[in-house]
């Protein structure tokens, strides 16, 4: 075995961290931003928000005796041997800060669960019977269905299985009609009530899978009924609602804040940041202040460079964020006028790799602005992401929007004639007389992508 020592010339690409800081900051929506900025302004001491007032605190003489006291406060908490610490903010002021946060909070909407228990108190039930019946409230999934099985729910709690059921029975008469039923023909019978002779009942009981597939033929000779009491049947039947709980479900956390509004100025559509939730960030003129004491000790000089330079790079990130986000959807906004001013039919084919060309950025972050980043528009709040769609080739060659093709195919199926509704096929064939050359399998995944049912679920019967 022999050593030796050579040399090798490479080259190797490395990501300065304010580059990585840009990145990540720019991939944030603004929720989690707000987040971001929250947890490195409390972190960092160098780091200030700038205040409405600022500008009259800022006229004031450097080096009063509150600037002082502060600079004396940190300069004390750097030579400690523990720097974990959060920052104390004055506490009339954080008190105030609390407060309106609280008054802007949006009130969590009531659970299922507690709805339900709020109409046990209006019953007269005895400990062990109420005890039973909020168990089984516990145990509904976010449907409203009763998930769990009587006699394991029993024999889990301890409570006799005639109590369980008793209970059961009692928290099923609860509103909303259809509650702790233990599947979906179960749930629809709740909601019909007892009358076990109508139509509607005998067809949920006895015909469920036929009314799913919308087979009514062959639920008219299996009851013995004509075609057309199935087809009214069916149609109050559709009105029922098939899981009772959804509408309790909190969806608060899903909070769509868009960052981009979208003006008309003239015959043309122009984007602006929206009125900016994000704070103003400066750097801490008490930290400055400190850097140019002769007599500050080099370690805590060398501590508070490191936080101005850390703020001084997310401030510079979040500028950053905000001049990328606004070019790029200014791009997008150039090239989507039509659907701007008409609505989704027109939305044009258009690609990410277009909007970098156009920007002088890298595709990657044009990716990374669309994403999860919402505008305002005369058509409603729609993700940037969403404006990017592919296309099919027409016959005179140009692109249609995937988007368009399935406005089109929508506007298709409405006018269609329900008692003879079009095929995927005959779908296929109306798009290309409109000069849309489309494959039958494309139209299936389009129909399917807006939610539209095959045409064997869409055909009514005539009464």
């Amino acid at each position: 075995m022999r050593l030796q020592v050579s040399t090798r010339l490479a080259q190797q690409q490395i990501l300065a961290p304010q580059l990585i800081l840009s990145m990540d900051i720019l991939q944030l929506g603004v929720a989690d931003l707000e987040l971001r900025i929250q947890k490195e302004f409390t972190e960092n001491p160098a780091l200030e928000l700038v205040e409405p007032t600022e500008v009259e605190q800022n006229s004031t003489v450097e080096g009063t005796d509150s600037e002082t006291a502060r600079l004396l406060e940190i300069v004390d908490r750097m030579q400690k041997p523990m720097t974990g610490e959060r920052r104390q903010i004055n506490s009339s002021a954080g008190s105030d800060a609390k407060h309106e946060a609280l008054m802007n909070t949006a009130d969590r909407p009531e659970s299922l669960e507690s709805f339900l228990l709020r109409q046990l108190l209006l019953l007269d039930l005895d400990s062990q019977q109420r005890h039973a019946c909020e168990l089984v409230c516990g145990n509904l999934d976010e449907r409203g269905w009763f998930i769990d099985d009587c006699e394991d729910l029993a024999l889990c709690s301890g409570i006799s299985l005639d109590k369980i059921q008793q209970a059961l029975a009692i928290v099923r008469r609860l509103d909303p009609p259809g509650v702790a039923a233990h599947g979906l023909a179960d749930c629809l019978l709740l909601q019909l009530g007892s009358d076990i002779e109508t139509i509607e009942y005998r067809i949920i009981s006895e015909c469920i899978d036929d009314l799913l597939g919308n087979s009514l033929p062959r639920i008219a000779t299996k009851l013995s009924i004509s075609l057309g009491e199935v087809q009214e049947a069916c149609d109050l039947i559709r009105q029922l609602d098939p899981a009772p709980g959804s509408s309790f479900i909190d969806t608060s956390h899903h909070v769509i804040v868009p960052e981009i509004t979208v003006d008309e100025v003239g015959d043309r559509y122009v984007a602006r940041l929206s009125s900016d939730r994000l704070p103003d960030l400066r750097i801490s003129p008490t930290c400055t202040a400190i850097l140019k004491e002769p007599e500050v000790k080099k370690e805590v000089a060398k501590y508070i460079r490191n936080r101005v330079e850390s703020a001084r790079w997310l401030i510079q990130a979040i500028e950053q964020r905000r001049r990328t986000l606004i070019d790029i959807a200014q791009a997008i906004v150039d090239r989507q006028q039509d659907y701007l001013r008409d609505g989704p039919a027109h939305i044009h084919a258009l690609t990410m790799q277009e909007i970098a060309d156009a920007t002088g950025v890298h595709i990657s972050t044009v990716s990374r602005s669309s994403n999860g980043k919402y505008m305002q528009t005369s058509n409603g709040v729609i993700e940037l992401r969403r404006l990017f769609t592919g296309g099919v080739a027409r016959e005179d060659g140009g692109l249609e929007s995937r988007e368009s093709i399935c406005e089109t195919i929508r506007g298709i199926i409405d006018a269609e004639d329900n008692n003879y509704p079009l095929s995927d096929t005959q779908l296929a064939k109306r798009l290309t007389s409109k000069g849309i050359k489309i494959a039958r399998r494309t139209v299936t995944k389009y129909r399917e992508r807006t939610g539209i049912p095959q045409a064997k679920l869409r055909k009514r019967y005539r009464v």
